[in-house]
């Protein structure tokens, strides 16, 4: 109830500035809930902290009027990598030369028609460094078990599909491999980029007014 009234006010304030043509606003999740503290994620199977469908898939509401068609929806593959690449191409912004980006632009599936395919088809998932799971359009394959689902028939990932098609678990399976290649099993791979470092970082201050620790005080 409080997150539905703050976004109201978020929106209202938005039409009252007749900024509503003008302004993309983009609700969504980091990762799926804590079902341990009372979440509840539906059909999808697992939770937060996983690489089950619970734990990674979340709902992403978009809302731009005369651009994102109301009603629609789509079950295209995206990431929270892709918001960068698609913000910069609906605003005209300029990205850096010469610096390789994760994500993909969205434009298509943004503000086209209703379509359950994008420009991205393969999903990796990580638990911090460690390669979990590999989708390739409707198939997931569990790296560790060997498990394969269908998520288009099979959402809620109960019906291990692995021994009824070898080919696939070998194609996903060539995928981590490549992925393994690029990224590194310790995220020391030739397509890791260096660290990013923020000079003089601003401390963060809680509600109390106590500064927590890790931030480096500039006063």
């Amino acid at each position: 109830q409080e997150v539905d009234w703050s976004v109201g006010q978020v929106l209202d304030t938005i039409r009252e500035l007749n900024l509503q043509t003008k302004t993309l606003v983009i609700f969504t999740s980091d990762n799926g809930g804590s079902t341990s503290h009372g979440s509840n994620n539906g059909p999808l199977r697992g939770a937060k902290g996983s690489t089950w469908e619970g734990g990674i898939r979340v709902p992403t509401i978009a809302w731009w009027p005369e651009h994102v068609p109301a009603g629609t929806s789509t079950d295209a593959i995206t990431s929270m990598m892709d918001v960068l690449p698609t913000l910069a191409k609906l605003s005209g912004a300029s990205l850096p030369d010469g610096r390789k980006l994760d994500g993909v632009d969205m434009e298509s599936v943004l503000i086209g028609p209703a379509a359950d395919a994008g420009p991205r088809d393969t999903f990796c998932y990580y638990r911090g460094l460690n390669l979990q799971a590999v989708r390739v359009a409707d198939w997931k394959l569990h790296l560790a078990s060997g498990e394969l689902y269908n998520l288009k028939s099979d959402i809620g990932e109960q019906t291990n599909v692995a021994d009824k098609h070898p080919e696939v678990v070998q194609r996903l399976r060539s995928v981590a491999d490549a992925t393994r290649d690029d990224l590194g099993v310790e995220g020391l791979g030739p397509g890791c980029r260096p660290l990013g470092r923020v000079k003089r970082p601003l401390p963060l201050i809680d509600h109390q007014g106590v500064v927590r620790s890790g931030f480096e005080s500039t006063n």
